[in-house]
């Protein structure tokens, strides 16, 4: 009987050993998603961020052009040449969602006519449920931005935003955790 009795004790405390074991793992895997979709979107801001702050146009250059939507941007920028440490040359960058959930940044080393079009995609980010821009003008947020302002020879009316708010929504893969949404604000030189 006092067998029974110590055998059922110790299935008990096992039971509750085991209980108290899996919670912790669980606790500990989401967790470790959360962090990984934070620094996900975290590296994807910094990047788009340092990037943007390099965007320019010039009065002399109607090449020279900074267009974005609510979710989508594309501008010139300088970046630093592949392999030459030191040395910048002039690139179009843009950035987008795909339809497979993706943030895409496209990069065209050549500047030519068709603007928005072109250069090497890479993937930023997977599982981006959102991706959203607004830019400001000094006085309010908009939801759209063209420096050429219509005028694609005539570059005296040209102007960059003061300020771009770049916010990603992301989810992790097995959607253990709710959507992830994080912003920034990113100011321009405008001078």
């Amino acid at each position: 009987m006092e067998v029974i009795i110590a055998t059922a004790i110790l299935a008990f405390l096992m039971g509750i050993l085991y209980h108290v074991f899996w919670r912790s793992s669980s606790a500990w895997e989401k967790g470790d998603v959360r962090t990984r979709m934070y620094q996900s979107i975290r590296i994807s801001l910094d990047v788009m961020s340092r990037e943007i702050r390099c965007a320019l146009i010039s009065s002399g250059d109607s090449h020279l052009i900074f267009k974005g939507d609510k979710d989508a941007l594309s501008y010139i920028s300088a970046s630093n040449k592949i392999s030459k440490k030191g040395e910048f040359d002039l690139c179009e960058i843009g950035y987008s969602l795909s339809s497979h959930c993706e943030l895409l940044r496209r990069i065209k080393a050549c500047l030519d006519p068709s603007f928005g079009q072109g250069g090497a995609t890479a993937v930023l980010a997977d599982n981006v449920l959102g991706l959203s821009f607004l830019y400001y003008d000094g006085n309010t947020w908009q939801e759209r931005w063209d420096s050429t302002r219509g005028t694609p020879h005539n570059t005296t009316d040209d102007a960059l935003p003061q300020a771009v708010k770049i916010t990603i929504v992301a989810q992790d893969e097995q959607c253990l955790e709710a959507p992830l949404s994080l912003s920034t604000i990113v100011t321009l030189p405008t001078s």
